[in-house]
């Protein structure tokens, strides 16, 4: 029997079709295996540092990469994986309306549309894990600041200080301790008000981290005294800060109802020496500090 010209061609698209379409669900049920490994690999942990690293590697397997960073502004949280690179792509990730920060992947070559829609399948199954770790990472945060300043804790103290104690032991660098409170604290509040009193912590706190560097360590010991711990600092230098902290804070002005006042700081230093523990630096530092109430206010004294 002969077979038109018309069917062969209808029998060879039929085939194509089936053959496309084979193809397809053969990518579908690829998609679907690599969705699942990397949902489970993403359930092992609740790190967000190491959470990033193993999407980043996940996801190479199947676009390749040279880095990834991700940004998160409410915890200031700014990680780099790998190298940055000419060509990039951004996402701004978020659930039911809550921005769960921006995820940066970058390479030398641009990215093709499909690798574009691999990825934001991947994105797909980061977006539970992510806020999962976020949240752990705020509670943490949130146990160890302070509510009001935004500063360390007092319960942090002892933790951060064997971690620098131990830093300064190992590269034989200096470590000094500086205490100060607002002079005359409580007339602020007896005169302006709690609110007022609040007001002059968040101005103080500020004036702190505008005048220390940013590897120093500040905490908010309770009311109104603060410490700051110096890092590679001697007592010479940790002097020249203090004195340009205890300047910028005569500066501040306060606006509270109408009325504005003014602060002034007392400021105690001691320095660590080998034996020392926290308690012993921070007598001799709380000792100078009141040698600088005792003889004046609004000045710094060494111990």
């Amino acid at each position: 029997m002969a077979i038109s010209t018309d069917q062969i061609i209808m029998e060879l698209k039929q085939q194509q079709t089936l053959s496309n379409t084979s193809a397809a669900l053969k990518e579908i049920e690829q998609h679907a295996v690599q969705q699942q490994r990397l949902v489970s690999v993403l359930q092992t942990t609740i790190n967000l540092d190491e959470l990033l690293s193993l999407f980043s590697k996940e996801i190479n397997e199947v676009v390749s990469h040279s880095g990834l960073s991700f940004q998160y502004d409410d915890l200031n949280i700014d990680l780099q994986h790998g190298k940055r690179s000419h060509h990039s792509c951004e996402y701004n990730l978020s659930i039911e309306n809550t921005l769960l920060g921006k995820v940066t992947i970058t390479r030398r070559k641009r990215f093709i549309e499909n690798e574009l829609e691999t990825i934001e399948r991947f994105l797909g199954a980061l977006l539970y894990p992510l806020k999962n770790a976020l949240l752990y990472l705020q509670a943490i945060q949130l146990a160890h600041t302070d509510p009001l300043t935004g500063v360390l804790n007092r319960s942090t103290l002892h933790t951060v200080f064997k971690k620098e104690v131990a830093l300064t032991q190992r590269q034989h660098n200096d470590l000094t301790l500086l205490m100060l409170d607002i002079d005359f604290f409580k007339k602020i509040n007896d005169t302006h008000g709690h609110a007022a009193g609040d007001k002059a912590l968040v101005a103080l706190t500020k004036s702190i981290e505008d005048t220390a560097r940013e590897s120093d360590h500040i905490f908010r010991l309770g009311g109104e005294e603060f410490a700051i711990l110096l890092n590679s600092t001697d007592l010479k230098g940790a002097n020249l800060l203090a004195e340009r902290l205890r300047k910028a804070v005569q500066k501040i002005s306060i606006d509270h109802q109408q009325q504005a006042f003014g602060l002034t700081v007392s400021i105690g230093l001691s320095h660590y020496q080998e034996n020392d523990t926290l308690d012993t630096l921070m007598q001799r530092a709380d000792g100078a500090l009141y040698q600088a109430k005792e003889s004046g206010r609004n000045k710094v004294i060494s111990a």
